[in-house]
């Protein structure tokens, strides 16, 4: 293969991507929708689904697609142009997350009179901190998941544009995922004495822990920006370990061998993210049958188009149950009628279809003015590195250009110069 073809590949869509989000977003509110009185077959899914824990391991495959395509459009523009945007980069997170976001927490404020504390670690996306150590239930508890996404947000292009190429595999597939498990260990020595609930929700919910599955989504975008698949016995290898990791686990706490809920979790997250990492890989890489599998199914127009509102669906279902008694706080565990729960599931639905069309959709086509790949400007020989895009572009020209580009006179045509290790810049399309 062709170091074109190579390029061409790795800008490749991934539909069945956008299945797996409507799959995944249905099964974590399934996940958190109660029993039914009038329906064994519902029930015994639900039982399935509890005992199985599918909706924890679709929120960890969440990460890692997150980390694969953040990293992956990161990864696309420094080869392209030499640098990263930061601004361009902010801009779409923000209009991506922040509408549906931020309306849903005024809603909630309103309805449900949230609390100050509770307010401001959702405005500042600090909830994931928060909520751990105040356990009460509130209706936006599940978006602790969205803060730990905007705080990886927050440093992971730094750490892209200033990881030399070399390291990055290291760094992102060896160094952060080992300090990620040492981080739920350590927090298990520092609550040893704390609330056993309390202490292992910090660890499944923080940040430190939850950079496992994300730094190794993008050290998957990394393997196949450098065209070094994965697949094959490893992915199966991965998920056969994983599962016997979870069946220690789980044995190991009904035993009263582990007793620490932080160090359940810190293990269960290991396995968790061996599962969604050959998840992801075999979506990506897999060239036999299992992948074209996977993704006929996940590519069905039904999946899509939930995938399509995956987001607003995960945001909203659970003030919806909240608003309706259907949480596990109102119901304490007792059986409700179906109908309740389809009713939960139709409003979820249907604000999901307006929050696409109003809000969506029209913030999507603002994105597209902040596309973080336009051509770099000529560096002047003259003078320091700080050019027209401020002191960090130019220490990005100054530490990714090649001499060749650092010296050569601004009018004289730009060479075939590398800036990425096998990949030129007038091949990273």
């Amino acid at each position: 293969m062709s170091e074109n073809t190579g390029i061409a590949k790795r800008l490749e869509k991934f539909p069945a991507f956008d299945g797996f989000r409507g799959i995944g977003v249905v099964v974590v509110v399934f996940t958190h929708c109660p029993q039914v009185l009038d329906s064994s077959a519902y029930n015994a899914i639900w039982y399935v689904n509890q005992l199985s824990r599918v909706g924890y391991i679709a929120l960890d495959i969440f990460f890692v697609m997150s980390g694969f395509f953040i990293t992956r459009l990161l990864l696309r523009e420094r080869a392209k142009t030499g640098r990263i945007s930061f601004k361009d980069f902010y801009m779409r997170r923000a209009l991506r997350i922040f509408p549906v976001y931020y309306l849903t927490v005024l809603a909630c404020y309103f309805i449900f009179r949230l609390g100050p504390a509770d307010t401001l670690s959702l405005l500042t996306y600090t909830f994931n901190f928060y909520h751990p150590l105040h356990a009460a239930p509130n209706p936006l508890e599940h978006t602790w998941s969205l803060s730990v996404e905007e705080q990886f947000y927050f440093f992971w292009p730094l750490l892209i544009l200033m990881v030399a190429p070399a390291w990055l595999n290291v760094v992102t597939g060896r160094v952060i995922p080992l300090l990620a498990v040492a981080s739920g260990l350590l927090m298990a020595l520092l609550l040893i004495n704390h609330e056993p609930r309390e202490a292992g929700d910090v660890v499944y919910m923080s940040l430190f822990t939850r950079m496992l599955s994300l730094s190794l989504g993008g050290w998957l975008a990394l393997r196949e920006f450098e065209n070094r698949p994965l697949r094959g016995w490893r992915c199966a290898a991965l998920v056969v370990a994983a599962l016997m990791i979870l069946v220690i686990d789980r044995k190991g706490r009904d035993l009263g061998i582990i007793t620490s809920q932080p160090i359940y979790w810190t293990l269960a997250l290991v396995a968790y993210s061996m599962v969604s990492v050959s998840f992801v890989a075999t979506l990506v890489f897999d060239r036999g049958i299992v992948r074209r599998v996977m993704t006929a199914i996940l590519s069905l127009s039904l999946f899509r188009g939930l995938g399509s509102l995956s987001y607003a669906m995960y945001v909203f279902h659970l003030p919806v149950l909240f608003y309706l008694g259907l949480n596990d706080a109102a119901t304490h565990g007792t059986k409700v009628p179906i109908l309740q729960v389809a009713i939960a599931f139709g409003i979820t639905l249907g604000l999901s279809i307006l929050s696409y069309y109003l809000l969506e959709n029209p913030m999507a086509k603002l994105k597209q003015n902040f596309s973080g790949t336009r051509p770099v400007e000529p560096v002047s020989t003259k003078g320091a590195n700080v050019t027209q895009g401020g002191r960090l572009a130019g220490f990005a020209r100054a530490a990714f250009f090649s001499p060749e580009d650092r010296t050569r006179p601004a009018d004289e045509p730009p060479q075939q110069t590398t800036v990425w290790p096998g990949v030129r810049r007038s091949q990273a399309k």
